[in-house]
């Protein structure tokens, strides 16, 4: 089956526009009508803002070390953004997207559903800003899973990339891992496997000299002869001590418990990867809240320095969820959740990256209908500003919790003075995916100067 990408671009209330690809979506400008009296915003004139979609999803890999995409790439833009496609080394197909003017407008998505011999399931992720470390969990490489990494360097500047690897027995001795060239606007992807074979849990660095980058994970699961599981989850800029999920749903035994008796689909349970990359194990207090009715949980987990650590979630009850982690040390963390339908045959999964409490704008395009997660990580309660639908309304996130709300396909932003955690669950008949809203990087933001 051949795979549409497809860059849509527009404004507030664009219908999307394909089954697949991308997506882009202008953001209103910050609403100054509650700006206090001796505050002052100023915008930067003319800056520039580009942000990086890995493309097209790639078939199985398996034991070979050829990556192909399992389509071609088409892409559509409306006047005011600037899409450059990125020069190959293999075939993946991302693109960088710019706009030059308030660098708060500009938001994109990359989705596709996909069924072939090779790969089942529904992928979207966000496209992001580039940065010189990254952080990113997920996926295996054990017999019949994929796991591949891509860079994409949108910048005219040649990246020089090293990757560091973690998994279950610790870090990973991985030769051809360091000094990896990536020439200006071009992109390069990597099976995992090929540094870490057989790795049931790996988690990676990815450190650059020179241009920063924007690198992601795109997963794929095979069992016998059945495909089933597809995802690709973003970076984290850093390992912090308190990390959020803020919308996680969590699948009924009587939707996906005709799969869990086959132990090949044990890999679709919800679980939660660690790593913490220090010298020193960290002690993690980990709190499960429903969205509805019910009591939260608390769990409480000692992490091992530099190896990872999956923990399962097999005993929650079906529904939303939120996950929220406080611990003594830095961790890094995935969550994953899975999924199946009986009547058609489809098993997927989705890697959810912890979302980064932000200041601002979050802005993200929901390819489908979804639930959005709003996470407070403060000890007060915070009022943001939801847009979804092309219209907008405030909400309180009490303190240290988490409000879960339905939005429509389209552009979504959550505008905030104060740090929330945004993210969003999309649930489609080809699977599921998660998406994380992302403000823009303080040196495009406005600057505000308070006086007295």
């Amino acid at each position: 089956m051949g795979i549409l990408s497809k860059i849509t671009a527009g404004v507030a209330g664009l219908a999307v526009m394909g089954l697949g690809g991308y997506a882009v979506a202008f953001i209103p400008s910050p609403l100054l009508s509650d700006v206090a009296p001796l505050t002052t915003a100023i915008a930067p004139e003319a800056v520039t803002r580009s942000i990086v979609c890995s493309g097209d999803v790639v078939g199985y890999v398996g034991g070979s070390a050829d990556i192909s995409a399992v389509g071609s790439a088409t892409r559509l833009s409306t006047p005011g953004v600037d899409s450059q496609d990125l020069a190959m080394t293999d075939s993946t197909n991302g693109s960088v997207i710019t706009l030059t003017g308030d660098s708060l407008l500009i938001a994109a998505t990359e989705y596709d559903a996909v069924q072939t011999e090779s790969v089942a399931g529904y992928l979207a992720t966000e496209c992001g800003d580039a940065l010189n470390e990254q952080w990113l969990v997920g996926g295996s490489t054990l017999t019949g899973r994929d796991t591949i990494l891509t860079i994409s360097n949108g910048s005219d500047v040649e990246a020089r990339i090293d990757i560091d690897l973690w998994g279950s027995q610790g870090l990973i001795d991985a030769p051809g891992s360091r000094g990896i060239v990536v020439a200006p606007r071009s992109q390069r992807s990597y099976s995992v496997a090929g540094f870490a074979p057989d790795e049931p849990s790996p988690a990676l660095r990815i450190t650059s000299s020179g241009a920063a980058v924007w690198a992601t994970l795109q997963t794929t699961a095979v069992r016998g002869l059945v495909p089933g599981g597809l995802d690709r989850n973003g970076p984290v800029a850093t390992p912090a001590t308190s990390l959020a999920f803020p919308i996680l749903r969590i699948p009924g035994d009587d939707t996906i418990g005709a799969a869990l008796v086959d132990p090949g689909y044990n890999d679709i349970v919800a679980a939660i990867r660690f790593l913490a990359p220090g010298e020193i194990d960290a002690n993690a207090s980990i709190t499960l809240e429903p969205a509805g009715e019910g009591e939260s949980l608390v769990i409480t987990a000692s992490i091992g320095a530099g190896a990872t650590l999956d923990i399962p979630l097999s005993d929650l009850e079906a529904g939303d969820w939120s996950v929220t982690i406080e611990s003594d040390q830095p961790l890094v963390a995935a969550v994953r959740v899975g999924y199946h339908d009986s009547q058609n045959g489809i098993t997927d999964v989705a890697w959810a990256s912890a979302a980064p409490a932000q200041t601002g704008i979050a802005a993200l395009f929901v390819p489908d209908a979804a639930v959005l997660g709003v996470s407070n990580p403060g000890t007060n309660d915070v009022t943001v500003t939801i847009l979804s639908g092309g219209e907008t309304a405030e909400v309180v996130i009490p303190a240290r919790g988490t409000r879960v709300l339905p939005v429509t396909a389209g552009l979504v932003t959550v505008a905030s003075t104060t740090d929330v955690s945004t993210a969003v669950f999309v649930a489609t008949r080809d699977g599921i995916a998660t998406l994380r809203g992302l403000t823009a990087p303080i040196d495009a933001a406005n600057i505000v100067i308070v006086s007295g």
